[in-house]
């Protein structure tokens, strides 16, 4: 079964495919595929305590390529 999962971190949203089986009465996990976009969402937190709208929108796009990938 094709997995699909994606972590959004403060540095780096990352999408990541892998495939799940049972192998010999073992759960087995192979990764597939690694995408990773640099947002830096928390450059700017850290100063301000908010995450800038440009970042935001950043975010969404990423979030909308994700997506597009998963419904290949």
């Amino acid at each position: 079964m094709l997995l699909a999962s994606i972590d959004i971190g403060s540095n780096a949203a990352r999408l990541l495919f892998a495939n799940a089986a049972m192998v010999d009465g073992r759960s087995r996990v192979d990764k597939v595929e690694l995408v990773r976009v640099p947002l830096r969402l928390g450059e700017e937190v850290f100063n301000t305590g908010m995450i800038p709208r440009h970042k935001i929108n950043e975010l969404i796009t990423s979030m909308k390529a994700f997506k597009l990938l998963i419904d290949l």
